[in-house]
């Protein structure tokens, strides 16, 4: 099973900048170079309880009780439903979207659905910015919310232009930056 924890696991990325952090300032540029893996895209970012080992177990197990694990049966079914299936979790009411995976041996692949419970959309830029003020932050001080603070990261580390205007806690970046805000500074 192919899920990226990078692009689409909320409480996994606070665990990454809570590393960081722990680790020190020789690892922000480490940090930065992971943080490729998300892209340049729009994505869906989980935020609820579920583990990544839980959402597998979750999904795995839906599969094998519906039939569907052993690789002809999960293409048929990903091509008799326009080549995609979702799964919603009774749990937490989250949606999972699966697709067909490129690895032989690891064919699904798993992301959150869009608009969904416990989900929400997240470009890409906006996502990795966040995660490396957060980091820098918790790293060397200072407000990560601060433009100023923000724009120094975003050029030093991610080469992307600086943002233009103030943000705020309840949309954009300041709304990711709040939902991976590390539940051990929170409060």
């Amino acid at each position: 099973m192919l899920f990226n924890t990078w692009k689409h696991h909320a409480a996994a990325l606070r665990r990454e900048i809570d590393k960081t952090v722990q680790a020190g300032s020789p690892v922000l540029d480490e940090l930065a170079s992971q943080l490729i893996v998300m892209g340049t895209e729009l994505m869906d970012l989980y935020m609820g309880g579920l583990t990544p080992a839980e959402i597998g177990e979750k999904v795995l197990a839906a599969l094998q009780l519906e039939g569907r694990l052993a690789l002809p049966a999960y293409r048929t079914w990903l091509a008799g439903s326009g080549g995609y299936g979702v799964l919603t979790f009774a749990e937490d009411g989250s949606r999972w979207v699966l697709r067909m995976g490129d690895e032989t041996d690891r064919y699904i692949h798993v992301h959150p659905a869009r608009w969904a419970p416990q989900t929400c959309r997240v470009r890409a830029n906006v996502l990795k910015t966040a995660v490396m003020v957060l980091a820098h932050a918790g790293i060397h001080g200072g407000d990560p919310m601060e433009r100023s603070h923000i724009n120094a990261v975003r050029s030093a580390y991610l080469g992307l232009a600086p943002i233009g205007r103030n943000i705020s806690g309840g949309e954009g970046l300041g709304a990711v930056m709040n939902v991976l805000r590390s539940e051990s500074t929170e409060g």
